[in-house]
């Protein structure tokens, strides 16, 4: 091939990039920590020259580029964002708050479909080359996909769900890759397997029988009876899921070409900490600070006033000082919070977890935070809450760098206790260590890995060809179920062939004996 044709190749290829596609970003249901898996994304098409649109369900922070990006906002939205009512106590009702999801997704299509930004999207002349969805509860924005006819990628923040590997054809390796709900580990016995299983397809199946029919009856009801339904538009429609895993920190799990793993894209080096942090960490000399959070979405003064006791007496102890993200002091007395321990209602996580003096992070073990600890070698004391936190903190417990405690269990010298052992075992720092020089170690950097697969379904116009011919099959048929039984059908048949062959052979033998045997009478 001469010089000149591979330019005019690389030309062809790069164009729809040089001049910019117009991409649309839909998630008016999030929550601030997931946002921060979609944001880099935006940003970075945005210096690619792309033009995007971006429809959050939160207040637009101002660490988004302006140029070329165009922010819609709903305010009526955000008061879901802001409080996705999950409580302290729910912790003990996993299954509960998932069978949940059908009644809350109602609430969200009802205000979703009431929203006048939906209404504009959907009446729009405009041309979208891509619609990039988070994948989490935002089922109600799909009849939008169908209207403008444009090429889907799903986008999740969590490890994927049993129902995202099988829209897109890709293994569910349940006899190794643990329900993201429970806290398996990867090696299961037989009564964690079967669990394993009928979880997985409980949710699976509860997904597809009683979720997605609720979107698509409120759709019909509020916007016309002429739509075509979730699974239809997701058959159809879905060329690409972008999940926030990697395999130094999740179970790993063989995926299909559709599914692209970015844990990790939203970490990234500590800047200066604001003065009054700065002098606040200072002030803790060679022994160094400690990070709490317990995320975005379990508020500090959820969680009761005797639990909250426990934690302010234990720093107390600690020649450390502490900084602790919390929502609101209503509740907490200023005589009650120690010398050493400053409560704020937000904190820079990452730029603290990469100062030189952190010495540990006690968190609810959600996947950022996780990964953000691991990113800048911060061990971790974990006390999960709800949904795949759990998972997240057995597996980092698993690993040898975090410890996981019970908050039904807690008191003040087992968190004092653990406490030490992580500051004073060096083997946590050592583990931490390791899994950070895996995480790191990459190819490439997980957000220039998004961006180049973001534009190559752009560039081949919704990459049809990485669609595994598995989508069109049953669950059973990709299980092989079907082949399991017509073998197993099929061997009993010559079993039983062979053991009717073999009885036919010794009656025959045995009566052919008998007559063989018997004397001859006499003529007489």
């Amino acid at each position: 091939m001469s010089v000149s044709a591979i330019v005019m190749l690389l030309t062809l290829f790069s164009s729809k990039t040089a001049n910019g596609s117009n991409i649309l970003f839909l998630s008016p249901i999030t929550a601030p920590s997931h946002s921060n898996f979609f944001k880099p994304v935006v940003n970075a098409l945005v210096d690619r020259g792309h033009s995007v649109t971006f429809w959050n369900g939160l207040k637009p922070q101002s660490n988004l580029n302006q140029t070329n990006l165009r922010l819609l906002y709903s305010p009526q939205l955000e008061k879901f964002n802001i409080d996705h009512e999950v409580k302290f106590q729910d912790r003990n009702n996993q299954f509960q708050l998932f069978f949940n999801m059908a009644n809350r997704l109602e609430i969200f299509c009802k205000a979703i479909y009431q929203d006048p930004i939906f209404h504009q999207l959907m009446n729009t002349k405009e041309k979208y080359d891509l619609i990039i969805v988070e994948a989490i509860l935002n089922d109600c924005v799909l009849p939008l996909i169908r209207i403008l006819d444009a090429p889907l990628i799903y986008m999740n923040g969590i490890a994927p769900t049993p129902w995202l590997l099988d829209i897109v054809g890709s293994p569910l390796a349940i006899e190794h890759f643990p329900n993201p709900g429970l806290s398996f580990t990867d090696e299961m016995n037989l009564h964690q397997r079967v669990f394993n299983t009928i979880s997985t397809l409980v949710v699976l199946y509860f997904r597809h029988w009683f979720m997605t029919p609720v979107v698509d009856r409120i759709a019909r009801d509020m916007l016309g009876d002429n739509l075509t339904n979730v699974k239809e538009i997701e058959s159809h429609y879905l060329s690409l899921l972008i999940i926030n895993t990697h395999f130094s920190i999740n179970y790993q799990i063989p995926t299909s070409s559709a599914v692209i793993e970015a844990g990790g894209l939203h970490c990234v080096p500590p800047q200066p900490l604001p003065h009054e942090l700065e002098s606040f960490v200072d002030g803790s000399g060679e022994d160094g600070f400690i990070v709490v959070s317990f995320g975005s979405i379990l508020k500090g003064n959820d969680i009761p006033d005797d639990v909250r006791r426990i934690f302010l007496s234990t720093f107390a102890r600690l020649s450390q000082r502490v900084l602790w993200k919390w929502e609101e002091t209503i509740g907490v007395k200023d005589e009650m919070i120690p010398a050493n321990v400053k409560m704020l209602p937000w904190l820079p996580q990452q730029d603290l977890l990469g100062h030189s003096k952190v010495r540990l992070f006690i968190t609810h073990g959600g996947l950022f935070s996780n990964q953000e600890a691991v990113f800048h070698g911060v061990p971790l004391i974990v006390l999960p809450v709800f949904a795949d936190q759990p998972i997240n903190a057995q597996k980092a417990q698993d690993d040898g760098y975090a410890i996981r405690l019970d908050w039904d269990n807690l008191n003040e010298e087992i968190l004092f206790n653990s406490i030490q052992i992580i500051l004073k075992d060096p083997r946590y720092k050592e583990k931490i260590h390791h899994v950070s020089t895996l995480m790191r170690d990459q190819m490439d950097h997980p957000l220039d890995r998004v961006i180049y697969w973001v534009e190559y379904v752009i560039r081949y116009q919704g990459a049809p060809h990485l669609r595994t011919a598995s989508r069109k099959l049953w669950l059973y048929q990709r299980g092989l179920l079907d082949v399991t039984f017509i073998i197993f059908t099929f061997c009993l048949l010559v079993c039983y062939l062979i053991f009717r062959l073999c009885r036919s052979v010794f009656v025959f033998t045995t009566i052919k004996s008998s007559v063989h045997n018997e004397p001859k009478k006499k003529l007489t």
